[in-house]
C-alpha cells in the first residue's frame, strides 16, 4: 500500500522506463519473428511471446503503482510541495507509457498477427498430417516388401521341399525299378527252371511210357492199373530192400 508521507513517483516511474524499454525491444523481436517464421513451429517466438505478455502484465501493474501514486499526490496537495507543472507532467508520463503499453497489447493481438499466427498453425497441422500419412505409407510400403520378402522365402522354401520330395520319389523309384528288375530276373529263372522241369517230367513220362510198354510187354498185358500196380510193388520192394541194407 502506498504510503501518503513519501512521493513513490521516481521509483516507479524509472520501474516503467525500463519496463517499457525492454517491452519495446522484445516486441521488435517478436515482429520480426511473426513474419520470418512459422509462429506454430518456432519455439523461439513461443517462448518470448509468453515473455513479453508477463512483461506487459509487470508493466501494467507498474503502470498502475505511478497512477496511484500520482492520485496521492492530489488527495494530498499539503504533504506534497509538488505545482501544478510538475503533476501535469506526472500525468503526461503517465499518458505516454500507458499508449505505450497499449500500443504493444494491441500489436499483439491485432487481426493481421492472429491471422498471421492462425495461418501457420494450419500449415503446421497441414504438414504434420502430410508427414503423418507419408510415415504411415513408408510403414505400408515396408510391411508390404516385408511380406512380399517372407512369401518369397517361404515359396523359395516350399520349391526346395518339393524338390527334396522329388528327389526323395525319385531314388524310391530307382529302388522299386531295381527291386522289380531284380523280382523279373528271378521270375525269369523261375520260368526257366519250370520250363527245365517241365522237359525233365517230359522226357520221365517218355521213359516211364517205355517202361509201362515194356512191362506191359513182359507181362501180356495192355492194361495200365495193372502195370502201374506192378511197378508200384517192384519200387516198394527196392524201398525196403534199400531201408533193410541201411539201418
Amino acid at each position: 500500500m502506498l504510503s501518503t508521507s513519501t512521493d513513490p513517483f521516481d521509483v516507479a516511474r524509472d520501474e516503467v522506463e525500463a519496463a517499457i524499454r525492454k517491452a519495446r525491444s522484445m516486441h521488435k523481436e517478436w515482429q520480426r519473428l511473426l513474419q520470418a517464421e512459422n509462429t506454430a513451429e518456432s519455439r523461439k517466438f513461443q517462448d518470448l511471446q509468453k515473455e513479453l505478455a508477463a512483461e506487459l502484465s509487470q508493466l501494467s501493474l507498474d503502470l498502475a503503482e505511478v497512477d496511484a501514486s500520482i492520485k496521492a499526490v492530489e488527495d494530498n496537495r499539503d504533504r506534497f510541495h509538488l505545482s501544478d507543472a510538475q503533476l501535469t507532467a506526472r500525468k503526461e508520463f503517465l499518458a505516454v507509457s500507458q499508449a505505450a503499453h497499449r500500443e504493444i497489447h494491441v500489436s499483439l493481438s491485432s487481426p493481421a498477427a492472429k491471422n498471421k499466427i492462425d495461418e501457420d498453425q494450419k500449415q503446421m497441422l497441414l504438414k504434420r498430417q502430410k508427414q503423418a500419412e507419408e510415415t504411415q505409407q513408408r510403414q505400408l510400403a515396408q510391411e508390404s516388401k516385408a511380406f512380399l520378402e517372407e512369401q518369397r522365402l517361404l515359396q523359395k522354401q516350399l520349391i526346395a521341399q518339393q524338390e527334396d520330395e522329388l528327389q526323395i520319389l525319385e531314388q524310391g523309384a530307382q529302388r522299386l525299378g531295381q527291386v522289380a528288375h531284380t523280382i523279373n530276373g528271378e521270375l525269369e529263372s523261375q520260368q526257366k527252371l519250370l520250363e527245365e522241369l517241365n522237359q525233365d517230367i517230359e522226357k520221365e513220362m517218355e521213359r516211364m511210357d517205355v517202361v509201362t510198354k515194356g512191362m506191359g510187354t513182359l507181362l501180356k498185358t495192355s492194361n495200365k492199373a495193372q502195370i502201374y500196380s506192378v511197378g508200384g510193388a517192384i519200387v516198394l520192394f527196392v524201398i525196403l530192400v534199400f531201408l533193410i541194407l541201411n539201418t
